[in-house]
């Protein structure tokens, strides 16, 4: 059995790994887990086979939702990030639903900071495995690996409150409760009968799922509530303000970001900015460049996108043509 040390050292080992072509999901990752298709998972499993750690996070898995309740059955699951350390495994869900069946992201925990963020080792993310900053918005909650050693025990709750639950977050509950619903409650941290009624109100007044246990989607619509909205606040991506890019061959998020503005402003793509190449930017960049729109970066859309930069043909899609890309993007010709 490895150790925690040994996931991160192995996943570091990843970094840089990219995708022959972009968009395609082929690389190593994706070669030695016998399946092409989106790769955060695989490549988490990667990192675990390569410390002797695969038993220690479940298994294989491809799909984050199966990894995800894998660890919710076997009583290692924690919603949020509160507890959360390095070396857990931490999915993301960028609509900000908190719902685990919504979960389409997952990373490996490389360091925890004090203003709620985390810094993390991903797959599949700008078609790459890159060292991310995330912040807790679009967290859905994490797993914690069953570690031989360096492992953390896991904290004594899994992030909801529920009938019993004792704290500082209940009092905090309790006192927005009072705000929101007028709800009259006695804010001494311990959640009992009086406040599970009156977060059940809540969830019917708000049209959630009415089981008087406050989790991920009840706080999410608290948040908006207490701001005066009817519906929970999506998250939006955090990207750096439109600037000149580097023209350096590599084709990330500022990149990737560029792109979908082009692509909005030339072919009415009305993507959101949100610097992930994911299917839907393909398939905008696709129609742009009139070839055959499967949501798939094969030859042919590589070879259209080289033609149309004049850059050298090839039908891959390399530094050169990310570069090309680039110097077109800030002269605005592309």
């Amino acid at each position: 059995m490895g150790n925690v040390q040994g996931m991160l050292t192995a996943a570091r080992r990843l970094l840089g790994t990219t995708e022959h072509p972009p968009g395609s999901n082929r690389n190593l990752v994706t070669r030695w887990y016998g399946f092409t298709g989106p790769w955060c998972d695989m490549a988490v499993c990667y990192a675990a086979a390569h410390s002797d750690n695969l038993s220690a996070i479940g298994g294989k898995y491809a799909l984050t939702t199966a990894h995800a309740r894998a660890f919710q059955n076997k009583g290692r699951w924690h919603y949020g990030i509160g507890g959360i350390r390095p070396g857990d495994i931490v999915f993301f869900d960028w609509s900000g639903s908190r719902s685990i069946g919504a979960i389409d992201h997952v990373g490996i925990v490389e360091a925890v900071h004090s203003n709620r963020t985390i810094t993390t080792l991903e797959g599949n993310t700008s078609d790459a495995f890159r060292r991310r900053r995330r912040s807790s918005a679009c967290v859905v909650g994490y797993g914690r690996p069953a570690y031989g050693s360096g492992g953390a025990p896991m904290p004594s709750g899994d992030g909801i409150l529920r009938l019993g639950s004792k704290g500082q977050a209940v009092k905090t509950l309790q006192k927005n409760l009072n705000t929101v619903q007028k709800a009259g409650l006695t804010v001494d941290g311990a959640f009992g009968p009086a406040t599970q009624k009156a977060v059940r109100a809540f969830q019917a007044d708000h049209h959630l799922h009415v089981d008087g246990e406050y989790g991920p989607q009840s706080a999410a619509m608290m948040k908006a509530a207490l701001a005066g909205r009817k519906a929970p606040i999506r998250p939006k991506a955090r990207l750096a303000a439109p600037a000149v890019l580097e023209v350096d061959g590599e084709f990330g998020p500022a990149t990737c970001a560029a792109l979908q503005r082009a692509l909005n402003t030339r072919a009415q793509a009305r993507l959101e900015v949100d610097g992930a190449f994911g299917p839907l930017t393909v398939t905008a960049l696709q129609q742009y460049l009139k070839v055959t729109a499967d949501g798939v970066v094969g030859p042919k859309t590589v070879s259209a996108l080289q033609s149309h930069l004049a850059a050298p043909a090839g039908g891959e899609w390399d530094a050169a043509t990310t570069r090309a890309l680039q110097k077109a993007l800030n002269a605005g010709s592309f």
